[in-house]
């Protein structure tokens, strides 16, 4: 084996070559004085800075350091907490009108609304991924033993009013046990023919069955259709979607027919239980109309009817009624003359109200005479809604 010699004895290098001509080789010199110099100065910067800043931990604590803003000792929790409080400061400033209009409008103002349902929408995404997701999942598709809310199926209802309601106050769901002493066997039995049902056309369900059905008392608060009450928030068990869905859906059935729903001292049962947002500090109620218009948005809420039409009224003055000076005859006749006349002039006046004016100013019958001058008025206001001129009756 050949002895390897190093072609640059005295040329200070490492003996290690890059390349089969030897031309690229490392050296071993010392590095530049301005490096060394900026790594001492570096050193002599984290004495500085682990003396000036919060930085070594003690036991249960840390050394607080020299550092401090306006008085309070400076940590970057603090600095943090001060960058939010501006953008929350600057946000409630920007969008405050908006903010406003939430907080006065009704849900289904807010869905008609464009410019409102959108804000509502985006700034319900971060309530909902804080609030809601780790029960119905980040995009509303639910998560085991929690309902999606992303589609049509609700046990209490999909309108915007229900939402609302149901984030507010909580839900709570309630089923017997055991329903009148049903066995393990009919329990069994009855699971089957609920899945079958629940598969439509494309299921098998033994009619014999339907008599556990109704003899165990589930038609009370199920229906004779199976199609649930949201009333009482009692499942549709006729659409194949379950509450407690699972691998094994037909012992997760039974399990719920013989253990029921939310029954204390019962260590089987399905728990449902919806927290009440309303009644705590958590969010508050602009909020809670935020989140009900991102959840009713998702995909399955009831729709919501168009604002009906509003009736314009006319601000011309030629459509204001005089006003009596007083209760006395002599000013109710005047005002009632006075409304008549303008009446006339929009081709809008009643017939038989000039001949109560007169008949009044016969009789001197008050009565009359605010009777009169009530038509008149009302002539008016119908004028000035149809803003055309009306035949004279």
């Amino acid at each position: 084996m050949s002895k390897h010699e190093n072609p640059y004895p005295g040329e200070n290098n490492t003996g290690h070559f890059w390349d089969d001509e030897q031309d690229l080789r490392e050296l071993n010199n010392r590095p530049p004085r301005w490096y060394m110099q900026s790594m001492f100065v570096g050193l002599i910067a984290i004495v500085f800075y682990s003396f000036y800043f919060p930085s070594i931990p003690w036991f249960g604590d840390h050394y607080k350091g020299y550092a401090d803003e306006n008085g309070k000792t400076w940590t970057m929790i603090t600095e943090m907490n001060e960058s939010v409080a501006e953008l929350e400061a600057y946000r409630e400033k920007k969008f405050a009108a908006t903010e406003q209009a939430i907080a006065d409008s009704s849900l289904e103002d807010i869905v008609r609304d464009d410019e409102l349902k959108t804000y509502a929408i985006k700034t319900a995404k971060t309530l909902f991924g804080d609030n809601c997701a780790a029960c119905h999942g980040a995009g509303g598709q639910g998560n085991a033993g929690f309902p999606v809310l992303a589609d049509d199926d609700w046990l209490y209802g999909g309108s915007l009013a229900k939402i609302s309601q149901s984030i507010t106050n909580g839900r709570k769901g309630n089923m017997p046990a055991r329903m009148l002493g049903i066995t393990d066997a009919q329990a069994a039995e009855l699971a089957t023919f609920l899945i079958e049902t629940g598969k439509g056309t494309h299921g098998n369900p033994n009619p014999a069955s339907k008599a556990l059905y109704m003899m165990k008392g589930c038609i009370g608060c199920h229906g004779p259709t199976l199609a649930g009450n949201q009333m009482l928030g009692s499942a549709n068990l006729s659409d194949s979607i379950y509450r407690f869905e699972a691998e094994d859906q037909h012992a997760s059935v039974v399990r719920t027919i013989l253990h029921g729903v939310n029954q204390a001292n019962n260590p089987e049962t399905q728990d449902a239980v919806m927290p009440a947002f309303g009644h705590s500090k958590v969010i508050n109620a602009t909020q809670i109309k935020k989140l009900a218009v991102y959840v009713h948005q998702l995909g399955g809420g009831d729709p919501v009817k168009p604002a009906p039409k509003k009736i314009k009224v006319s601000k011309d003055g030629k459509y204001n009624p005089v006003v009596a000076k007083s209760n006395s005859f002599a000013d109710i006749v005047a005002a009632a003359e006075a409304n008549y006349k303008k009446n006339l002039a929009q081709n809008s006046a009643w017939r038989d109200t000039g001949k109560m004016i007169k008949e009044a100013k016969k009789t001197k019958d008050v009565a009359l005479a605010k009777k009169a001058n009530t038509q008149a008025v009302n002539a008016l206001k119908q004028a000035s809604v149809a803003l055309t001129a009306g035949p004279r009756f």
